[in-house]
């Protein structure tokens, strides 16, 4: 069957596969070759990828799993790989942590802007006449 992840940044994942384990807080399922067409959430949670010449794991936060005409499609927020499960969560954890500091920062760089921007405007007596 063919996988494919997509993110926000576009594919991040594509390959061939035999089947996966989805694991969600609902429990774990199996989907395998002509499974019947589905669509499963996982709120937070991994998939574990299995083919003949490997086994890796997917670790997700806020996506949609659709599997269909064996295309299982997964669309999330965010996601990362790994040769085992802790590897996957490793580089979840950071990548996420290097997101949030890029958003902080970023928050930091308008704040300053904004405050320059006022300053500015106070300077040139915009709008006084």
């Amino acid at each position: 069957m063919k996988f494919k992840v997509l993110t926000q940044m576009g594919t991040s994942y594509e390959d061939e596969i035999d089947y996966v384990v989805i694991r969600n807080k609902e429990g774990e399922m199996a989907i395998m070759k002509d499974h019947i067409p589905m669509v499963v959430h996982i709120g937070k949670g991994h998939i574990k990828l299995v083919s003949a010449e490997y086994v890796n794991y997917f670790v997700l936060e806020q996506s949609v799993v659709e599997f269909k005409d064996d295309k299982l499609t997964v669309m999330a927020l965010q996601g990362q790989i790994g040769k085992t499960l802790e590897r996957a969560k490793e580089a979840f954890e950071r990548a996420k942590s290097e997101r949030l500091e890029r958003v902080k920062q970023e928050n930091v760089d308008f704040s300053k802007q904004e405050r320059e921007l006022k300053e500015n405007i106070r300077k040139s007596r915009a709008g006084q006449v």
